[in-house]
């Protein structure tokens, strides 16, 4: 291959207008095309202005020069291949993108003139643009089953990384913390909503890690904020571990969940030293949001999600917001917070009645595990164990996926009852049951242990003590006589 030819034009196509790249080539091809093929994909990408004689050859070339030179790490090379192909033929690989990327922010790296490193953070976050414009295609170029197939939320997670580590020092005074945080969090709240499939879970540590900064500058300002990006980013943690299940490699499998796992035990210790969970902290703050919202529903949900997620679901603003909410439009959150308030005021009859109810107003079985699962953690939190466990034994009969979680719950109750053994054997069923739970199973198998050797040693010196005791007490009787030998 002559590597002068495209190293050549990707320079000089690289510093002319080109066309603006329009998808009307490439819906022509949609109904009967393998874009996974990269001969047949190559041969439709190419958009450019230049007649081509060979259109497969000519972008296949580019694509070979850009791979050589990424291996090579010569970026200053890369980026004129790169450049031509991103203009010229935007669905030919999916390394254009993920590639690029890894170059620009290299050159941003090495560029020392700011004006440049302005230059390339443009094309930087351009990338990601483009990437979002063509998605289609090219997932289509991944054959299905295989990772790489992006989603809207994981581009736009990566975005926000890339502008994280490389805007600083390039975009001035445009970078700042909020500007990283609202691009993080339109990223967390697209996967929340419509999935994920590649987000890198050091990325969703980065973007708590960006609250929680927010939060220690804001003078509490953020606090409310800051809870919620703490159930935000669990929650996607908690979806990107779910990919394990679908993958049939039990090698791949482990990988993805040791990629989730951290990071989650990372965001739970650092929202667990924020300080941010403190209980009369959140009612005084609570209480007038919840009045002042009492008419708004979404706001109600959203509060009792939070205050129930951090203990505070046997509170007065709590079961205000149930009542309120229940009273404009009753589901299951409400139903469940009417149930915790009729406990609360000790009509039992009346909580199960609610308890029902918000399992009724559940839409599928999948759902309605969910609830039983909640409700169980409500029992358990109010130490009525034999509830808990039939709610327990009641959500997988709905969603046997729920079998690890409520494993977890039920060793929860073991060792709430003092039955370590078989508290440990319910977080190795856990782990058995539902690998995207075996991270947490081990880490409170290990707490149980440690309880178990605590309450063991606690046993042996209250031994101790009460034989030291009774052997003071037959002392003093013998002495005054008390006692007959």
């Amino acid at each position: 291959m002559n590597t002068s030819k495209f190293k050549k034009m990707g320079l000089v196509l690289g510093m002319t207008a080109m066309s603006i790249p329009t998808f009307a080539q490439y819906e022509q091809y949609e109904a009967n095309t393998d874009f996974t093929d990269d001969n047949t994909r190559y041969k439709i990408a190419y958009i450019g202005t230049e007649p081509a004689e060979d259109p497969a050859k000519q972008v296949g070339g580019y694509v070979t020069m850009m791979q050589m030179y990424y291996t090579s790490q010569n970026w200053a090379e890369m980026y004129d291949n790169w450049k031509w192909l991103i203009q010229n033929a935007p669905i030919a690989t999916v390394s254009i993108y993920a590639r690029g990327a890894v170059m620009l922010g290299n050159l941003i790296k090495e560029e020392t003139d700011v004006a440049k490193k302005k230059v390339y953070l443009d094309e930087l976050m351009s990338l990601f643009d483009t990437r979002l414009k063509y998605l289609k295609y090219l997932n289509a170029s991944i054959p299905e089953g295989k990772r790489g197939r992006a989603t809207e939320g994981d581009i736009l997670i990566a975005k926000a990384n890339y502008y994280h580590i490389y805007g600083y020092g390039a975009d001035g005074d445009q970078y700042t913390y909020q500007k990283i945080y609202d691009m993080y969090a339109k990223g967390i709240d697209a996967i929340n909503k419509e999935g994920g499939r590649e987000v890198k879970g050091a990325y969703i540590q980065y973007f708590f890690s960006v609250s929680n900064d927010l939060y220690k500058l804001s003078n509490d300002y953020y606090r409310e904020q800051f809870l919620n990006d703490y159930l935000n980013s669990k929650e996607v943690c908690e979806k990107m571990l779910q990919l394990a299940k679908e993958e049939t490699d039990p090698e791949k499998a482990q990988k993805i969940v040791e990629e989730y796992d951290r990071p989650l035990a990372v965001i739970e210790q650092v929202f667990a030293e924020s300080g941010a969970a403190n209980r009369e902290q959140l009612i005084a703050m609570f209480t007038p949001k919840v009045e002042a919202n009492k008419d708004n529903l979404n706001y109600l949900r959203s509060a009792m999600t939070v205050l129930a997620a951090n203990e505070c679901d046997d509170t007065d603003v709590y079961y205000k917001a149930a009542e309120y909410a229940y009273a404009i439009e009753p589901t299951y959150e409400s139903a469940i917070g009417m149930a915790r308030w009729s406990k609360q005021q000790e009509k039992m009859q009346d909580m199960l009645t609610y308890y029902e109810k918000a399992i009724e107003l559940c839409k599928t079985d999948a759902i309605r595990g969910r609830i039983c699962l909640i409700i169980a953690g409500s029992l358990i939190n109010s130490k009525q164990y034999t509830g808990a466990l039939m709610y327990l034994d009641k959500a997988v009969a709905y969603n046997n996926d729920l079998a690890g979680r409520v494993n977890l719950q039920k060793a929860i109750v073991s060792t709430a009852l003092g039955q370590y053994d078989q508290a440990i054997a319910y977080c190795d069923q856990a782990s058995s049951a539902d690998i995207t739970v075996s991270g947490t199973a081990n880490r409170l198998s290990e707490r149980i242990k440690e309880a178990q050797a605590n309450a063991a040693a606690n046993a042996r010196a209250k031994a101790a003590y009460d034989a030291y005791i009774a052997k003071q007490k037959a002392e003093e009787d013998f002495w005054s006589g008390g006692k007959k030998k």
